[in-house]
């Protein structure tokens, strides 16, 4: 009877010990196939927000780069205004009939002159100055997405 209980309780170990050894690799692969989820999803998060944050910085830059043209443009703009109203200027101080008169239109040039200059400068600060406001914004929006995932941890 000896031998038999000897060969028994091995044989009983053997089975335990296999069915503890398959529930590991069991919990293991679940734990593995849970983390690779995890990874993918947040791999998949990143992905969404850099193509998000990628759309914002074209979306800006496009924006920066129109600013520039237009800004080319009304600069062009204003310098031929002024040569015309310097010319047109020039005429009038030609045709005046004193010096008191060519006096006047001279002072009323660099006035209005001076005045539509001020007005233009404060148009291109404001305009600037929108335009880096709403690339600062769209990037910092931008940037939050990228990582998301750290958005759920923090909540």
């Amino acid at each position: 009877m000896t031998a038999t209980k000897k060969t028994a309780a091995p044989k009983t170990e053997a089975n335990e010990a296999g069915i503890l050894n398959a529930d590991v690799a069991k919990g293991a692969r679940e734990y593995v196939a849970r983390t690779a989820a995890s990874v993918k999803e947040r791999n998949d998060s990143a992905y969404e927000g850099v193509t998000k944050l990628n759309s914002g910085i074209e979306k800006t830059m496009n924006r920066f780069v129109g600013g520039y043209v237009g800004l080319m443009g009304e600069m062009a703009k204003a310098v031929h205004d002024d040569m015309t109203k310097a010319l047109t200027t020039v005429e009038k101080i030609a045709g005046a009939k004193s010096f008191t008169e060519a006096a006047q239109t001279q002072v009323d040039f660099y006035r209005d002159y001076a005045t539509t200059n001020y007005d233009r400068a404060q148009t291109v600060v404001a305009a600037g100055r929108d335009m880096l406001n709403e690339g600062v914004a769209t990037i910092r929006e931008g940037a939050s997405d990228v990582m998301p995932f750290g958005k759920k941890a923090a909540a």
